[in-house]
């Protein structure tokens, strides 16, 4: 019997550890809840301590399935949007690249020459080691995952003739301004080339507002074309479009322009 061949693993924005960490507190209040209850009837009111944990459970699997392929693929409607922003010409740089998941998707419509950043925290389901397997196991070439933060890239001025990012400006722990990772990211950009960002530009516990947000833009040289709210581009169902989750997403996209502004 032949062994399966090896699949690429890509893994949703949420972590899958976080949803079984919410199902095992959940299970456990319940389970001392009802060990209280055999000696003293009212000892069952402690299993009511498990609907939070059931909530945010059951709130998490929910928009890990919707953002899958085997649900509403919204995290792929969402690579695809990128895609579509920047257009096929010029060197292609992902700012967050995680499993290596758009970067694959890039080099498999068009091939050239493609980089991906990430810090691969250990607090998420992705490494450097993962994305470079993913990309092997595709059979895709020209991609290359270098380690660093997004608040300060490890590469050249004006080197990339595209630049993406998706959910990731809002996650940089490094810096308290957030809006320097579009700063660097529109650094390493050539004059005339495209971004395409996507992130929680609307939530005030990240950025200020979008305004601040846009005006970052057009001081680091960008010329906005669309600037919507995600749920205008794609439909958000529930949970999706709660405020914990992508409510406050925000698609961004342009090129840079010849000089920045003053």
């Amino acid at each position: 019997m032949q062994p399966r061949a090896e699949l690429p693993v890509y893994p949703t924005w949420i972590r899958s550890g976080r949803i079984f960490v919410f199902w095992l507190l959940a299970a456990a209040t319940i389970v001392v809840g009802a060990a209280i209850g055999v000696v003293w009837l009212p000892g069952l009111l402690v299993c009511a301590l498990a609907l939070p944990f059931l909530y945010i459970a059951i709130v998490l699997a929910w928009t890990s399935h919707r953002l899958g392929p085997r649900g509403d693929d919204v995290q792929g409607r969402i690579h695809q949007l990128l895609i579509d922003s920047v257009g096929r010409d010029g060197r292609l740089l992902d700012v967050g690249c995680g499993s290596g998941q758009l970067l694959v998707r890039f080099a498999k419509s068009n091939p050239g020459e493609y980089v991906g950043v990430d810090y691969w925290g250990a607090d998420w389901e992705y490494s450097r080691a993962q994305a470079e397997r993913n990309a092997a196991l595709e059979g895709v070439s020209g991609i290359r995952f270098l380690h660093g933060s997004a608040s300060k890239l490890p590469l050249e001025n004006a080197h990339f003739g595209r630049v993406v990012s998706s959910l990731t400006f809002h996650e940089v722990r490094d810096v308290q301004d957030k809006t320097r990772c579009i700063e660097e990211a529109l650094r390493v950009l050539e004059h005339g080339g495209r971004f395409a960002f996507i992130d929680l530009f609307d939530d005030p516990k990240f950025f200020k507002s979008r305004q601040m947000v846009l005006d970052a833009v057009r001081l680091n040289g960008g010329k906005i074309d669309t600037a919507q709210s995600l749920s205008q581009v794609i439909e958000l169902r529930f949970p999706l479009n709660l405020a914990k989750v992508l409510k406050y997403a925000v698609a961004i996209s342009g090129s840079r322009q010849q000089q920045p502004k003053q």
